[in-house]
């Protein structure tokens, strides 16, 4: 029976990040399992929007973390991108310019720059239509990242660190012995033992995996839709957010224009539903009619995987001592990936993360009832 030392099941950015930085410190023998492609999940459907402008300590001190990591990882991987053009907030009642001014002054306590606009500013930074826009919450340290060079650019460089990459390879147990995750199994029943760590970072499916160990994760699996145009000139730098209802529309380097809008489908369901076009091209339209001449090339949804306080799953799994998981990230996994894939080096290295606010992170909150609390989420 193969022999592996440390197995990562999800091909995602998390999974792919913890890969990086445990080659990085020379660790062998990593393996990286993926049910399809590489970010197959929420990675490769996502928006690529990276930010620290959140309303928790834990989230706005991790983000502005990998925020400083993406800016090296760009300098690291030959063609990851990650360009600093900020996210813009539309606020259109008084009652959210009264919310992010409290907001913002409470981000800039915590080191991010975060700053209102009157709707002069507002249109010297993007061409906008004004219309019921009354100010703007602008955040300059946010940026974007493509996720496909993101994905193609760590595939290249973690082959050159000897880490292999296994796409269609499903793992559909791991199995445990004496309190140690000893072996994953795979599609088709071939086992292969494990020396070291198993890495459980497979996004809404990595609850199904450890409810058959018996362990329990509150994750909602929530579809999001996402569409995206031709190229188009380039117009809009920052991700604007209507905040009022959750749309948003970001400008990739390609000229391409993705744009999302909070859309309800029953948990779990894949199936497209049409009115989220109208609402999303209805309500950014108003704001940017230069949409409406753009041809559309397609339409997908992915998965935020949702936990009740909106913050991630990070950290050993209890009463296996060789077993991490990272899921359920609300919508928020791909911009934490370098800052996550550290702390879960540091913990399958040293025991433990480096920052104290990764261990608020662990599974155990949720029994103990010691939730955070999110509130700047959208989409």
């Amino acid at each position: 029976m193969q022999l592996i030392e440390v197995a990562i099941i999800g091909g995602g950015s998390t999974g792919l990040m913890t890969a990086y930085y445990l080659a990085k410190e020379g660790i062998k023998n990593i393996h990286v399992f993926e049910e399809k492609y590489l970010g197959f999940g929420s990675t490769g459907r996502c928006a690529g929007g990276i930010r620290a402008s959140f309303a928790s300590d834990v989230h706005i001190k991790l983000m502005k973390e990998s925020i400083s990591k993406w800016l090296s990882l760009k300098e690291e991987i030959i063609g990851l991108d990650f360009v600093q053009d900020g996210y813009l907030w539309l606020l259109t009642t008084e009652e959210l310019v009264e919310l992010h001014k409290k907001l913002s002054a409470y981000q800039n306590s915590l080191g991010v720059p975060t700053r209102m606009l009157d709707r002069d500013e507002i249109r010297n930074l993007v061409p906008i239509e004004m219309n019921d826009v009354i100010a703007a919450l602008y955040d300059p340290m946010a940026g974007k990242a493509s996720p496909l060079k993101f994905l193609g650019s760590v595939r290249r460089r973690l082959r050159e660190l000897g880490v292999a990459i296994h796409e269609y390879t499903p793992v559909t147990e791991v199995r445990v012995s004496g309190g140690r995750a000893c072996s994953i199994v795979l599609d088709g029943g071939r086992e292969i033992r494990v020396g070291g760590y198993v890495v459980v970072a497979a996004g809404v499916w990595s609850k199904d995996l450890l409810e058959k160990l018996g362990v329990k994760i509150p994750l909602k699996k929530d579809p999001h839709h996402l569409l995206v145009t031709e190229k188009y000139t380039h117009f809009i730098k920052p991700l604007v957010i209507h905040k009022e209802t959750g749309s948003y529309i970001v400008q990739h380097e390609t000229g391409s224009l993705l744009v999302g809008a909070e859309f309800p489908v029953p948990e779990g369901d894949e199936t497209l539903r049409y009115g989220y076009l109208k609402k999303a091209v209805t309500i950014m339209s108003r704001y940017f009619p230069q949409i409406l001449g753009i041809n559309l090339l397609r339409v997908w949804i992915g998965y935020y995987e949702v936990t009740p306080d909106h913050h991630p799953i990070v950290g050993g799994v209890p009463h296996i001592e060789n077993l991490v998981t990272a899921t359920g990230f609300s919508g928020h996994g791909y911009m934490m990936a370098p800052v996550i894939g550290e702390e879960l080096k540091n913990i399958i290295l040293e025991g433990k993360p480096r920052i104290p606010e990764t261990k608020e992170l662990r599974l155990e909150r949720f029994e103990e009832g010691k939730l955070l609390k999110e509130s700047a989420i959208f989409g």
